[in-house]
Parts: C-alpha cells; structure tokens; sequence
C-alpha cells in the first residue's frame, strides 16, 4: 500500500519538474532572441554623417583708436528760462501774446492801465520846466550880483545870499529832472516786454487783472541754445574737462544722436548722491529738442585701442554679445563686451583679439562648432 501511494507522487513531481524546465527553455528562448534582435539593430545602424561645410563670409577685427565714454543719464533744461514779472502797477488792459509764441527781444507782452502814471510825467514834467526857468533867472542874478560885488555895491554877505539862492534852484532843477525821469519810467513800466529772444511757455495774467510790483506775468524760456544737466559719479570726475563732448538721445527721436560740449562744471560733490551736477550747452537751432526732455548721453572721456568689427556682426541680446570667430575651418562662438559706435560698426572691448576672422553678416546656419569655407 506504501509503494502505490509512493508512485502516483513521484509521478505528480516528474510531471511538474518538467513543466517548469520547459517553461524555462522558453523565457530563455525569449531572451535569446531579444538579444539578438538588439545586437542586429546596433550592427545594423549607420554610422553619423558629418553635416557639410557652411560658405560664409569673414572681416578682419582691425585695431582702431576708439573714443572712451562715460554712459550717464541728465535733463535737458532751456538756455535761459525766465518768470517775467510785472515792474509797474494796474490793471490789465491788453495781452499780446500766448502759449508757444516766439517773440524777440523787446516785444510787448502785456499792457497795462498807464493814465495815472501819464498824468504823473506830465505834472513832473511842468514842475522841471518850472524850476527851469526860474533857474535861468537866478543865474541872471547871480551874474549881476558879482558884478555889483565887483564894483562894491553890494557887500559879500549879499552877493553870498545870491550865489545860494542860484545854488539851491540848481539842485531844485535836478531833483525835479529826476523826478521827470522817474515818472517816465514809471509809463513805461506799465508795458511788459520780453528781456530776449525766446518762446512763451506760459502767460500768467488775463485782460481785467489788477496787478502790482512784482506780479508774475509770463515764462519765457529760450530755446536756440539749451542745457545737458548731467550727474558724473565721484568715481569718474578725473576724467571730465571742460569742453569734453557729450552725445546723447531722446525717446522722442529713437536712433537720432545729438551733441554738445560741456561748459558748467558744478564746484561740488552731492553729499546724499556722490555725483557732480556738470551741463553741457547744445545748440538747438532746429527747434526740435524741448526742455525737460530726458537724455541717454554718452561723455568722451578718452580713447582706447580696440578691434572693431561691423555691427552685423553680432548676435544675441544687448546684455550678452556674441561673435563667431574662424579657428582653423570650423567656427567658434564667443561672448564678447561691446561697445557701439555712432557708425554701423562696433568697437570689442573683451573676447577678440585684432587681427581674428569674424564672420560678418551673420546667417541661420552660423553656430558653434559649424565647419566652414
């Protein structure tokens, strides 16, 4: 009874031990022939093809003498900007002028109510002619008093008294001239008048306005010839001259450069900035820049030596230049510090040597490590 429950149990186990040596035989079939196929895909790939040269087109980075400049920011402010105000006293009568009205030197601006000080002319003017004649009578006196004193007439005491008397009338005429003077000024004070050439930039007063000494009656501001206030930083201060050129631009003109010279250097350091006030004078006949524009201006403080290139040249962001330069027969890409200049070239401060090959212009298939010819 043993052995028959003996074998069916080794059967059952001969049963199973071939079934899992078979089900091995197969995942190693499997395996084999993954193998297999991945070596054959490996053998079978292609190798790299090297991509073609690229024709491109190279200058020389030649040494230059370029100028060194200062990057500094300012205001423009007119040549002379001026709050007129009123010399005389009364009521406005008439205005002549507006807003944005060019006028010269000497052009009425407002006038105002002048009776009163007319009058006040004439009645200064009757008094010297007065005194006046009365002037000329006492030097006939005093003519005749030195005659009788000559002949002994008189006696001193009188011809003294005489002589006085045409002293003090002489100083009445004066007085009275002065006050003729006075009062004719005072007739012309009731004109406001434009001390020189310049644009109104605002008008203050309106007809039926009473003003007195002092009154603000218009801005004046001159705009032929305006002012680059600047703020140099102490660090830079060795390198500014008087008579040093500034270029500079406007958002109101974007790609337009103008100039000046520097001609006002302020005496002191801002203790709260650490920067000097310096202006530039910039002539303006063309009328196109304005006072209170903003300025991005560039001040030559000297001159270096650096390669230059065209701007054509370059690629990437204003922040982070960059430059292909020919190393053997392929390229190499370098960033590079530029520094721009008025002309459509750029002056390299850092990253190419003079005399390197740089490729100029630039096209799509221009990258690193590219082979040219």
């Amino acid at each position: 009874m043993t052995q028959s429950v003996v074998r069916p149990a080794l059967a059952r186990g001969h049963r199973l031990s071939s079934f899992v040596s078979e089900r091995a035989q197969t995942v190693a079939g499997v395996l084999a022939l993954c193998f297999l196929s991945a070596c054959g895909t490996t053998l079978a790939a292609s190798p790299a093809v090297e991509e073609a040269p690229v024709e491109v087109t190279t200058v020389v980075a030649e040494a230059r003498s370029v100028p060194r400049t200062l990057r500094l920011t300012g205001t423009l402010l007119a040549g002379r900007d001026s709050r007129l105000a009123s010399d005389g006293a009364g009521k406005v009568v008439a205005t002549f002028v507006e807003r944005g009205d060019a006028v010269k030197k000497g052009d009425p601006l407002a006038q105002l109510d002048s009776r009163a000080q007319s009058f006040q002319n004439r009645e200064a003017e009757a008094e010297s002619a007065a005194l006046d004649a009365q002037l000329r009578t006492e030097r006939l006196e005093c003519e005749r008093a030195e005659r009788l004193f000559s002949a002994g007439a008189i006696s001193s005491a009188e011809r003294d008294r005489l002589i006085g008397s045409c002293t003090s009338r002489l100083h009445s005429v004066q007085a009275a001239r002065a006050r003729v003077s006075l009062s004719a000024k005072a007739v012309g004070d009731t004109i406001v008048r434009a001390p020189f050439d310049g644009v109104i930039a605002e008008r203050a007063i309106d007809v039926g306005e009473y003003v007195v000494v002092g009154t603000p009656v218009a801005t004046l501001v001159e705009l032929d010839r305006l002012r680059l206030e600047l703020a140099v930083p102490e660090s830079a201060l060795a390198a500014v001259r008087d008579g040093d050129v500034v270029d500079f631009e406007v958002a109101a003109y974007p790609g337009r450069r103008f100039s000046g010279r520097l001609r006002h250097i302020g005496p002191v350091v801002r203790r709260d900035s650490r920067d000097q006030l310096v202006e530039a004078v910039v002539d303006n006949a063309g009328g196109v820049l304005r006072p209170g524009m903003f300025a991005v201006a560039e001040l030559r403080v000297g001159s270096d030596t650096l390669p230059v290139v065209p701007a054509s040249a370059l690629r990437g962001t204003a922040e982070s230049p960059r430059v292909f330069v020919l190393e053997g027969d392929r390229l190499e890409e370098r960033v590079v510090l530029a520094r721009m200049q008025p002309t459509s070239e750029v002056a390299l401060e850092r990253g190419v040597a003079s005399g390197e090959q740089v490729v100029a212009p630039l096209s799509d298939a221009v990258r690193d490590g590219v082979r040219v010819r």
